[in-house]
């Protein structure tokens, strides 16, 4: 296999992405609705609104990328609080995310969009910062999720990127 570049490595996240998320959803279901209601400590509570959260901020990401707009910021919004209509909106995120990364035409890398800090300055930042955000950001949440199934005795299982099923290589 030759060296990826970063149409390749795009392609390799979104197909980890869709993977990791299947799992995800997976355990969570055996968990039932309760369990992934309860609050538990976690930075947005509980299970379910932490997979809500991490869901707003992927078509949120998805919308920039595709040269939208996202309105005000509302990072504890619970897009569905029914578990199924969770489940198939993260379907549908992953296999949009998957449909971007897939494209041919890579012009969408030389854009940018103004990002304003906390701090109140903006900064002109490329697109593949976004995207590559996405996938950090999802992890750093499904880690927290993870966590939580771990203490409740669901082992996650294998998490490594070279293990993805369906691989270019």
């Amino acid at each position: 296999m030759s060296l990826m570049d970063f149409n390749d490595c795009g392609l390799v996240l979104a197909r980890y992405n869709t993977w990791q998320n299947r799992v995800l959803f997976a355990l969570c279901d055996q968990i039932g609705d309760d369990a992934r209601k309860q609050s538990r400590g976690m930075f947005f509570g509980s299970i379910h609104a932490t997979l809500n959260h991490i869901l707003y901020i992927d078509q949120r990401t998805l919308s920039l990328l595709n040269g939208g707009t996202v309105g005000a910021f509302t990072p504890a919004i619970i897009i569905a609080d029914d578990f199924t209509e969770l489940r198939r909106l993260r379907v549908k995120t992953d296999n949009a995310i998957d449909d971007f990364a897939s494209r041919q035409n890579p012009a969408w890398q030389d854009k940018t969009r103004i990002l304003h800090d906390i701090d109140g300055k903006t900064n002109d930042v490329p697109l593949q910062i976004f995207f590559l955000q996405m996938f950090n950001h999802q992890t750093h949440h499904r880690s927290q999720i993870t966590a939580e199934l771990y203490k409740m005795g669901l082992d996650y299982g294998v998490t490594g990127m070279p293990f993805t099923p369906n691989l270019p290589f």
